[in-house]
């Protein structure tokens, strides 16, 4: 018995000392329980966190069990590691760059690039343009996610937009309800006047993933406003044409080039001094081979018919008409009777508006002369070949306007139209270059790149077609189709540098002629009130010896190679051309 009361006092004791142990590891809470106070180090043999057990201690019981009874265990959220997004690299492309050289410094596929980037045509990125270098980047570290909530955030990649004919920026702004500037931004475009189709863009602000393109009623409305419900009741619609110089050139050789192209039209100059430089000697030889060789590939002509001969001009100086209009008016019904049915359309001179085409002593620089000429010409084909369109000569795009060495352009065509234009042509000519603004610029912002004839409306492409309109419209003549008989923009990369005056050329580089070239035909299209195109031109460089410039807008540069221009008109998705009109 006194050996049970022993282990007694032992286990009591033994109670009491454990208690002691005990009980600094708890603190009283409020109500009444107890919670650890026990600090965890954060180290590496340490967990992240602890289960707390909740002790019920009956206060009031003498010699009370206290036994624990922990609560459930929460559910141990892991800390996130932080996400690490890649930027991709991007690149800036120079002069000289191609896509494969890139590819092959970034140690990347031609074709990865291409995709990367939206690319249609590999063989055209142009000077200043981003490029998004796949598999390439920096890293950067996002926050982490919250761990003492469940919820889950989700990301959702921008939008991207496939860029369709006649858009813009702007548009494109527009439709999505962002900015210019973003758009710029979030792109990294370097020039907001260029961007071309088959381009993805990111619209910025915007949460759904995907791809838009254009639905067929985006497209329609996109277009200018000045292409809607136009009818044209006279001459040809649009369609894709190019001036090549076949006289004294292996012209079968350029026309199988013209049918590469995938072109229909083919715009000739006829050098009247060249063509009679005898009184009623006319050369048709020159002019039949011409037309045989293109006819057989079912092309049509443009003959463009100036430059009067000597012993028609008392004056010598520069290019001029002749003393009597009547001498030319029997010329142009020579060639229209000759070839009724075969040159389908005559385009009467070539920018009358300057001094150096119409170089005069008897008639002075002016829409009333020109127009005099035209009158003879019109009614001297159409005696001969009522069918055969006659169209005004394309105006030299000027903001001169002296009266002596140029006249403005849109006020030589308003003044045409003042001395009866509308009754003597069956079309508009026009000569929109660009110079080195992208087609779609409007002035008078200067261009990425561009430090000179950006200052006038025409130096711009667009705004001079749709300045023509506008006169056109003014004078009732809503349904006379604009025959763009010159256009084009010039690049000197490949050649010698240009005279000072033509500083413009080293705007351009081969690529953004490439991509110029081809968005001019896409833009003409659009409008609606755009008849046959003309390109300026296939191989000047080759044809024109004496005369440089030319050969800065050619498609077959001085080596006889094809510039990558020519890829892009070849390229270029013509779709389906106006009919003739009845």
């Amino acid at each position: 018995m006194q050996r049970n009361l022993s282990l007694k006092i032992v286990l009591l004791c033994a109670l009491m000392l454990l208690g002691v142990l005990v009980q600094p590891l708890y603190a009283q809470d409020d109500g009444g329980g107890v919670t650890t106070t026990e600090e965890v180090t954060d180290s590496a043999d340490a967990p992240k966190s602890l289960p707390t057990a909740t002790l019920d201690v009956s206060q009031n019981a003498v010699g009370a069990t206290n036994t624990p009874t922990p609560t459930e265990e929460p559910t141990v959220t892991p800390t996130e590691e932080p996400q690490q997004q890649v930027e991709p690299t991007t690149y800036t492309v120079q002069r000289g760059d191609n896509l494969f050289r890139i590819a092959l410094r970034f140690n990347v596929s031609r074709q990865a690039l291409a995709e990367a980037n939206g690319i249609v045509n590999p063989s055209l990125i142009f000077v200043g343009q981003q490029l998004v270098i796949p598999g390439t980047g920096t890293q950067t570290t996002s926050s982490p996610s919250d761990s003492s909530t469940n919820d889950t955030t989700t990301s959702s990649a921008p939008m991207t937009y496939v860029v369709a004919r006649g858009d813009t920026l702007f548009r494109i702004a527009a439709r999505f309800g962002t900015t210019v500037s973003d758009l710029v931004a979030a792109n990294n475009l370097s020039n907001r006047n260029l961007i071309f189709v088959g381009q993805r863009l990111i619209i910025p602000g915007t949460e759904t993933t995907g791809t838009t393109t254009p639905s067929t009623t985006d497209t329609a409305t996109s277009s200018s406003d000045s292409s809607q419900a136009v009818t044209l009741t006279s001459g040809f619609g649009f369609d894709y044409g190019i001036e090549a110089f076949l006289i004294g050139q292996d012209s079968q050789a350029l026309a199988e080039q013209v049918s590469m192209l995938g072109m229909n039209w083919v715009k000739q100059e006829v050098n009247w001094r060249d063509i009679e430089a005898t009184p009623g000697q006319i050369d048709f030889a020159t002019l039949d081979e011409i037309v045989n060789v293109l006819e057989a590939r079912d092309l049509n002509i443009l003959f463009t018919v100036s430059t009067s001969p000597a012993w028609a001009r008392t004056s010598v100086d520069e290019d001029g008409p002749p003393d009597n209009f009547t001498d030319y008016a029997d010329f142009v019904q020579a060639l229209a009777e000759r070839y009724a049915g075969r040159v389908q359309a005559f385009e009467i001179w070539n920018e009358p508006n300057l001094r150096r085409e119409w170089n005069s002593t008897i008639h002075e620089i002016s829409a009333a002369s020109y127009t005099d000429l035209l009158r003879a010409a019109y009614e001297a084909i159409k005696e001969v070949s009522p069918s055969t369109v006659v169209v005004s000569a394309g105006l030299s795009p000027t903001g001169f306007n002296d009266g002596v060495n140029a006249i403005n352009d849109r006020v030589f065509l308003n003044a045409m139209y003042a001395n009866g234009l509308a009754d003597i042509a069956d079309a508009v000519g026009a000569h929109p270059n660009g110079w080195a603004n992208p087609p779609d610029a409007v002035c008078c912002d200067a261009p990425v790149g561009v430090e000179t004839h950006f200052e006038d409306p025409s130096f711009y492409f667009l705004e001079t077609l749709n300045d023509y309109r506008e006169i056109m419209l003014a004078h009732g003549a809503s349904t006379t189709p604009i025959w763009v008989t010159r256009f084009g923009w010039g690049s000197s990369e490949d050649t010698d540098p240009p005279a000072a005056n033509n500083i413009f050329f080293t705007y351009t580089s081969l690529g953004e002629q490439a991509i110029f070239d081809s968005r001019g035909f896409e833009l003409g299209a659009e409008l609606g009130f755009v008849g046959p195109m003309f390109l300026y031109n296939l191989n000047a460089c080759q044809a024109q010896l004496d005369s440089f410039e030319g050969c800065y807008y050619s498609l077959i540069n001085l080596d006889g190679m094809e510039r990558p221009v020519f890829a892009a008109i070849q390229q270029l998705d013509k779709g389906e051309t106006q009919p003739v009109s009845e």
